[in-house]
């Protein structure tokens, strides 16, 4: 058996085969420029290898005939191994029984000797590549837990990451939060992170349209009214507040909400007590106040159509969303997240269509780019998916009448210098990454030495811009 090393950011390979002379070929044609190697020559030496949880084997070619445990012996203990790795069946038998046996038992995929060593390296490439994606999607599971289980919350961006950092600051607080931000961005799933992260996280969560309610109804669908308080009204029914109380209430599109409400709603939270319509006792409730608005309300309060001090009792603090076209490679990060969700993890982005996608200036926001998601999924034919497949409105680029910044010139419409030279720094690094992978047919190791960095800071590069070596490989 032989341990090898292991070199930081570099993937690890265990070649179980009982010949000597097989698991050399195997490495001459992987090459050790690229991977590093264990050694072993039958099953059970690759149970004691991979019984610990941080072995560090990131891939297993594992050969089925084999004195002493063979292959299947092997796949036949997989359950006891704490993390195994993907395993790539090696075998002289041609039979599907065998093939379909093997994947059954475990394995991730299978080779038939004699192969070609191309085959081989294809083979490893694309086993390697789906292990990093389902770790991946592990990754952004946890950060959808993170953020309250919202997948549409996910981000690595330092927009983001702010907004993420604000929410677990202000959550365990009971100030109102007011959310600012563009239609699309995700307003309410900041509401909801907001709730779930506190200690009203067991209470109920009420949500309340004000830009859907008639402004006649409005009073009665916050506070309630008495039976006879109005045509219509046969019995007691409860408000908004009252179904709420203990948890949090989300006002959302509060600037769309009437001048007279606004001042029922002021005193409701200055006494915390409402009047139901039709008079009567007022009732104590206990509620938390979470409001959004894509309007700017200082303007709002400016013209006489918001209350100022209805403003300063909501804005304790505020959050600011970003919208997706300051967000950089969270596009592609998202797009990845909602093709996972459509298309069943069965698809991959072509580079072009990653280029329309990082492209456009979605003023529909992270909305627009899930439904467009969605309709790609319907009109790909293959399993990759094509820049032909996304709506036209994405392929053509800035919609009309639209400023949408160069990500090589990286100025926008009110663009600030940090948001600008962030861009600017995003556009080159992928514009340089990209034509390096096309080049060296996705190899990122290869185009990591002609770039002149290290192989792991191109992978954590590649990470952040949402781009995947893999779509790069011509097969």
């Amino acid at each position: 058996m032989n341990s090898g090393h292991s070199t930081p950011g570099r993937p690890q390979i265990l070649v179980c085969d009982d010949e000597q002379v097989a698991r050399r070929a195997t490495v001459r044609a992987l090459g050790k420029a690229t991977y590093d190697f264990v050694e072993c020559d039958d099953g059970l030496a690759a149970v004691d290898i991979l019984s610990p949880r941080d072995h560090g084997i990131d891939l297993m070619l594992l050969d089925l005939h084999m004195p002493g445990m063979d292959g299947m012996g092997f796949l036949s203990r997989l359950d006891e191994l704490p993390a195994p790795p993907p395993i790539v069946v090696v075998t002289a038998d041609t039979s599907m029984r065998t093939a379909i046996d093997a994947v059954r038992a475990g394995a991730s995929d299978y080779l038939c000797k004699p192969y070609a060593a191309d085959e081989l390296r294809i083979v490893v490439e694309k086993s390697l590549e789906t292990a990093r994606l389902q770790s991946e999607n592990r990754r952004l599971a946890a950060e959808v837990q993170r953020l309250g289980g919202s997948a549409e919350l996910l981000g690595e961006s330092p927009a983001m990451q702010a907004v993420a950092d604000a929410i677990r600051k202000v959550a365990p607080t009971n100030a109102s939060v007011l959310i600012l931000g563009e239609s699309g961005t995700g307003k309410e799933l900041v509401a909801r992170a907001i709730h779930r992260q506190s200690e009203r996280a067991s209470g109920p969560f009420v949500t309340v349209n004000c830009a859907a309610i008639p402004d006649t109804l409005v009073e009665s669908e916050l506070f309630g009214h008495r039976r006879g308080a109005f045509t219509g009204a046969d019995r007691d029914r409860r408000g908004r507040f009252q179904e709420a109380d203990g948890g949090t209430l989300f006002l959302d599109e509060i600037g769309d909400m009437v001048l007279p409400a606004q001042a029922k709603l002021l005193r409701a939270l200055q006494e915390g007590r409402i009047e139901p319509l039709g008079g009567g006792p007022s009732i104590s409730v206990d509620v938390r106040i979470v409001a959004a608005t894509h309007h700017d309300l200082n303007q709002m309060t400016r013209a006489g159509s918001f209350r100022e001090d209805l403003l300063f009792r909501l804005r304790v603090v505020d959050i600011e969303l970003p919208p997706l076209r300051d967000r950089g490679g969270d596009v592609l990060l998202l797009a990845r997240h909602f093709l996972e969700a459509a298309g069943g993890g069965a698809l991959t982005l072509s580079p072009e269509a990653e280029g329309a996608l990082y492209g456009h200036s979605w003023p529909g926001n992270v909305r627009e780019l899930a439904n467009a998601m969605e309709r790609a999924v319907i009109f790909c034919s293959s399993g990759v998916l094509q820049a032909s497949d996304l709506p036209a409105e994405v392929r053509r680029g800035p919609a009309h009448g639209q400023s949408d910044p160069d990500p090589l010139t990286g100025f926008g419409d009110d663009e600030d210098f940090r948001t600008a030279k962030a861009r600017v720094i995003d556009g080159f690094e992928r514009a340089i990454l990209t034509a390096a992978l096309r080049r060296h047919n996705g190899n990122v190791s290869q185009a990591a030495r002609a770039l002149g960095l290290h192989r792991q800071n191109m992978q954590q590069k590649l990470r952040r811009l949402g781009i995947s070596a893999a779509n790069f490989k011509q097969t």
